[in-house]
Order: C-alpha cells, then sequence, then structure tokens
C-alpha cells in the first residue's frame, strides 16, 4: 500500500474511532471492520488501522472471544450452545467459538444442569410440580437459552419439577 491510499490524517482517525470502541469494550475484528465501514473509511485505511490496533495488543479475537465465552457461561444465563452463537454474531468462525467455549467452561468451572435450574428458578418455574403447559415451557426457555437437550431433560425430569400425573 502506497502512501497515497492511506493518508495519515485519515489512518489516524479510523484508528481513534477504532480506540474509542475498545475504551467502551472488548470487540472483535469483524466489529471494528464493520464500524470502520460504517463510517466510510477505504479499505486500505481500515486494513492500517486494524494492523496497528493489533500490533499494540489491543485486538485480539481469540482473547476476546475466551473472555466474552467466560462471562457469559459465569453469568448462568445462557448454555453453552446460545454463547457459540453470540460468538458467531461478533463476526467469529463456528471453530473459534466452539473452542472458545470450550476453554471457558473448564475455566469458569461451567455446571449446566445448576445453570439451567437457575435459570428455571428465576422464571419461578423451580421447586414445585408443574402444569404440563408450565412443563414445557419450562424447556422451551431452557432450549431457547442454548442448554442441550440432554441438559434440559435431566433438569425437568427432577420430581420437583415434574408435572402433576394421573396418579397423584
Amino acid at each position: 500500500m502506497d502512501s497515497e491510499d492511506t493518508p495519515p490524517e485519515e489512518v489516524k482517525r479510523a484508528t481513534d474511532a477504532c480506540l474509542r470502541l475498545l475504551a467502551v469494550r472488548a470487540r472483535s475484528r469483524h466489529e471494528l471492520l464493520t464500524a470502520l465501514e460504517r463510517k466510510g473509511f477505504s479499505e486500505p485505511v481500515r486494513t492500517v488501522a486494524l494492523a496497528q490496533v493489533t500490533g499494540w495488543g489491543y485486538l485480539d479475537d481469540e482473547r476476546f472471544a475466551r473472555d466474552r465465552a467466560a462471562a457469559l457461561l459465569q453469568k448462568g444465563r445462557y448454555g453453552p450452545q446460545a454463547v457459540e452463537q453470540r460468538l458467531q454474531a461478533h463476526g467469529l468462525s463456528r471453530e473459534a467459538a466452539s473452542e472458545a467455549v470450550a476453554q471457558a467452561r473448564g475455566a469458569v468451572e461451567f455446571d449446566a444442569e445448576a445453570a439451567a435450574r437457575q435459570v428455571l428458578e428465576q422464571r419461578g418455574l423451580s421447586g414445585r410440580k408443574l402444569e404440563p403447559k408450565e412443563h414445557a415451557r419450562a424447556g422451551r426457555l431452557l432450549f431457547s437459552r442454548g442448554f442441550s437437550e440432554d441438559v434440559i431433560q435431566r433438569v425437568l425430569g427432577d420430581a420437583t419439577l415434574e408435572p402433576s400425573g394421573a396418579d397423584d
């Protein structure tokens, strides 16, 4: 790239825009690239600005993915599948998202069943027998939050969550 394609003042403006976005929260390369495109920076300017920010250590997709996955899993509101989807929405590949979730699960000692029970508790769907409609709603809720069918079955199969049957 020659200097005509990347005027220093444009690169500085693009770099400053990246730094302002990163000051708010960590972001993926894809997010910054999209933001710079929206702001109208040319491709060569975007490339140089992202290279500078990466060189300074402010932009690292692997670190971003690990940290974001750990934060989402630690809150206990989402299961691994939902976290992977959120990482992919940030522009990460399926493989990178999956790897980050696997690393984060070990780092935060994520217990999918405990997290699923916490989600149900927050919605008032635990600690009592559920009516059939509530049972179905609980299953849909957990599925939408990214918990596996196996975890949902184990959690909803718990005696305190089973709907009242005819023999009760």
